[in-house]
């Protein structure tokens, strides 16, 4: 279709190109007119411009540039008679009606959302006018949520029965296909039926920016597993691309230049009920670089308010980079272990949750924390997890002068060398990924193999020191198979001639290899008598051995995880053994 020049003159006229930039782009005033990162490549100094005076854009790092139309025609990758009606339609100027050329795509979508609107009337009417519902009602305040909340968020109830809204949508005229399409029902794999995909669940609406709903959150009312289950993918959601309630907050991000990141639903309600109102969810930890891009159009200091266990997890630390990488400030809210926002607002109240806020920690010294508390850095091993689990972060930092005080107070604490870490830092920005950090003998090797041989040189060395180790250690703890018959060997020797002698632990084991092993330990290792050098070791080994046992437990909790997510029955045995993983994983704690 083409349009007259008169018509776009005026679509011009009524579309200021400042107001429909700053939609896409977060923008600072600068001199005559705004500049802001440029959203067609990365850069962390901004180099876009937009002049209200002349109603362009230009960047000047990659050269893009032009009037309204021309920039969301690159932005959102629409053709030149899509950003036409586009703007069209925000500046409330008709445009001529061509039918033949209405977009197929388009009316597919319209479709879907006006599905998705008499959905959400649907979990409504099922709230508000249901015995079950009432009972949600009741429930949700029991938790917090106010009645404001429930109508502003539009929530609902799904009931529990297996084809309910099956049955209303296809008496409104949809096909199975198109609910299935839409992600409101699924076919049933054990019986071959049509069955609702959200049944005994709060319902959560979706919104996109522009406030229309494109897919839904279910949470259980009890604690049965999966606690939340969201839309799978259809025309108009993906989870990656979106933001819970950023449609209702992006106006008090901007305004106060900064975005409160929280996991799910009940943290965005309840912290807006408290006055936080620049707040929105993730739908799930670990935030995608298309998230990303939407909290750059609105501002560039993001604060991440995520429960303890879900913050220390190091895909949620992994994507926290990619924040700081995009050029934006990033700092995390140090909530006690066991709350999450919701609680802390409702047990603690407004003013010390600004108090955590005001004391937020800049995303590498959060980091660092939690490193420090996971690794023992006073042995070897702890101080190099330390460092190759910090180098992701101080690579995408782009302030050389606070990665150089950053790798400074990183190398007084762990009392390294400022230089080593420096160099480690380089490698790691070139792509190497796997090496031995500078300040390890490259003939060195890990710090609780290390720390074995000492222990069975000490014990070899001395029976007091012998008999102590051997209380809080035993064979099985030491994870090289020719250490543990080394000291099974000594503790026979113990056992059977109440002292320990090396010669006769060697003749016990009557193995070349392990009679060059105990002569290198005893004539090369530095071997000590000092009880706290020898706690250390003690714990280094300890602290492997749990390391391990805990990768195993996460390992196994990740098979049943997914199991249940993809089971329509869940076995009890199943969720009772993930349980108990949980629980052991909680009470673990590493010297």
């Amino acid at each position: 279709m083409r349009f007259s020049s008169d018509l776009l003159e005026e679509i011009r006229n009524r579309c200021d190109i400042v107001d429909i930039v700053s939609e896409y782009v977060h923008l600072k005033p600068a001199g005559k007119g705004f500049k802001g990162l440029c959203p067609f490549h990365g850069e962390k100094t901004p180099s876009f411009m937009v002049s209200p005076e002349k109603q362009l854009f230009h960047c000047f790092g990659c050269g893009e540039g032009g009037n309204v139309f021309n920039f969301l025609m690159k932005y959102e990758r629409l053709s030149f008679f899509e950003a036409v009606k586009m703007l069209a339609q925000k500046s409330g100027v008709p445009l001529p009606v061509d039918e033949e050329k209405e977009d197929i795509l388009h009316k597919k979508k319209e479709r879907l959302y006006k599905l998705n609107n008499l959905v959400v009337n649907y979990y409504r009417e099922c709230l508000f006018r249901t015995n079950q519902g009432k009972k949600v009602i009741n429930y949700l305040k029991k938790r917090g949520i106010n009645d404001t909340s429930v109508e502003k968020y539009k929530l609902g109830y799904a009931p529990p029965s297996w084809d309910a809204l099956t049955n209303f949508l296809k008496k409104k005229g949809y096909t199975y296909e198109e609910l299935i399409k839409a992600g409101l029902i699924k076919k049933s794999k054990t019986e071959g039926k049509y069955i609702d995909y959200f049944r005994d669940r709060i319902i959560f609406p979706i919104f996109n920016l522009s406030g229309r709903v494109i897919g839904f959150g279910g949470r259980v009312l009890d604690g049965s597993l999966p606690k939340y289950i969201n839309s799978p993918e259809t025309l108009v959601y993906n989870k990656g691309s979106n933001l819970y309630s950023l449609n209702f907050a992006k106006e008090d991000i901007r305004k106060k230049n900064c975005i409160i990141v929280v996991e799910g639903y009940t943290d965005v309600l309840i912290t807006q009920q408290y006055g936080f109102n620049n707040i929105a969810a993730s739908l799930g930890t670990a935030l995608t670089t298309k998230q990303i891009d939407l909290i750059k159009r609105f501002t560039d200091t993001v604060l991440i308010a995520y429960d303890a266990d879900s913050a220390g997890n190091m895909a949620t630390l992994r994507s926290l980079d990619l924040l700081v990488k995009s050029g934006l400030e990033v700092k995390v809210i140090d909530l006690p272990l066991g709350y999450d926002p919701a609680d802390f607002l409702i047990k603690k109240g407004r003013k010390p949750f600004q108090n955590l806020i005001d004391k937020s920690l800049s995303l590498i010294d959060y980091k660092l924390k939690l490193l420090y508390s996971k690794y023992s850095i006073k042995t070897i091993e702890g101080k190099v997890k330390v460092i190759k689990e910090i180098l992701p972060t101080l690579s995408v930092m782009g302030d050389e002068d606070e990665v150089r005080a950053q790798t400074k107070k990183i190398s007084e604490e762990l009392k390294l060398s400022d230089e080593a870490i420096r160099i480690d830092l380089v490698k790691y920005k070139k792509g190497l990924r796997e090496f031995i950090p500078s300040f390890i003998n490259p003939d060195s090797e890990d710090g609780n193999v290390k720390a074995e041989k000492i222990l069975i040189g000490c014990m070899l060395e001395n029976e007091q020191i012998a008999r102590d180790i051997l209380t809080k250690l035993k064979a099985e703890d030491f994870s090289v198979l020719l250490h543990r018959q080394i000291v099974t060997a000594i503790e026979k020797n113990l056992k059977d001639d109440k002292i320990v002698d090396s010669q006769k632990v060697i003749d016990y084991l009557n193995d070349d290899k392990a009679a060059k092993l105990i002569s290198k330990i005893l004539m090369k290792e530095n071997i000590t008598f000092d009880e706290r050098i020898i706690s250390g070791y003690v714990d280094t080994i300890n602290n492997f051995k749990l390391i391990q046992g805990r990768k195993n437990l996460e390992k196994r909790a990740k098979i049943l995880d997914e199991k249940i997510k993809i089971s329509e029955k869940i076995e009890e045995d199943d969720l009772k053994e993930l349980r108990e993983i949980v629980r052991q994983l909680k009470n673990q704690s590493i010297n």
